[in-house]
């Protein structure tokens, strides 16, 4: 098998190839399979456009007073595409239940294209519930951490479940261990991030989803059995969304 040579010892013409195809194939290597995500601030036009729209078309008695919640804007965009801009309003702080203060988050779509006060229109999607245990006999005010509740689950679960939430996800670390795509979870820090439905499963048909969210970025889903009154992990899965 011949040697190969370094570049200053290759011929002229032969040199000038190398280095050409050296320099290509760099640049191969650092181009991104996919297009970065971008990013940005509202521009004053869309901050101020949507003030007036939330002031003129939300009823205080929904959005808590169009005053009180500062819109928090979600914008970006792939290179070359256009900007998506959605601007997220939560409602101010009520109980749900005796035990349960809930927030509603309601998202709003911004087109660039449409008349001047017809840009903004609220997303097909429905309302997002967030959820925090209430402290009896006193106010709901607005929480540092909170939980997605999905509506389909009862009032009574979510308080248990978040109550609980610390003990099921330690015995659900025992389950990581057997499921491959959870093995290397184990010991990650998690929040409680969402409460959701979860299918019945073979000797558990009441059961309840939590999310958790790790410290890398990284998601899992533990079913909850429920039986008398008592709730155990059943079950995980790690798999990415």
């Amino acid at each position: 098998m011949g040697r190969l040579l370094p570049h200053a010892a290759l011929p002229g013409a032969g040199r000038a190839f190398a280095i050409a195809l050296a320099a290509a194939s760099a640049a191969h290597a650092a181009s991104p399979l996919a297009p970065a995500l971008q990013t940005r601030e509202p521009t004053s036009e869309e901050r101020n456009s949507f003030d007036e729209y939330y002031r003129e078309h939300v009823p205080a008695r929904v959005g808590g007073g169009a005053s009180l919640f500062a819109p928090a804007f979600d914008i970006q965009r792939r290179r070359g595409e256009a900007w998506q801009v959605i601007a997220r309003v939560d409602s101010a702080p009520r109980h749900h239940t005796p035990e349960l203060c809930r927030q509603v988050r309601t998202s709003y779509l911004y087109d660039a294209k449409a008349p001047k006060g017809q840009r903004w229109t609220p997303s097909a999607a429905a309302p997002e519930w967030y959820v925090w245990l209430a402290t009896p006999k006193v106010i709901c005010t607005a929480a540092q951490y909170t939980v997605k509740m999905d509506p389909a689950v009862s009032g009574d679960d979510v308080a248990a479940l978040l109550r609980q939430h610390r003990a099921l996800l330690e015995r659900a670390r025992l389950l990581f261990a057997g499921n491959s795509g959870c093995a290397r979870q184990r010991a990650l820090t998690f929040r409680l991030s969402a409460i959701e439905p979860a299918p019945p499963a073979n000797g558990a048909p009441q059961m309840v989803g939590m999310v958790f969210e790790s410290d890398r970025d990284t998601r899992v889903r533990v079913a909850v059995r429920k039986s008398r009154g008592e709730y155990a992990a059943w079950n995980v899965n790690c798999a990415a969304d």
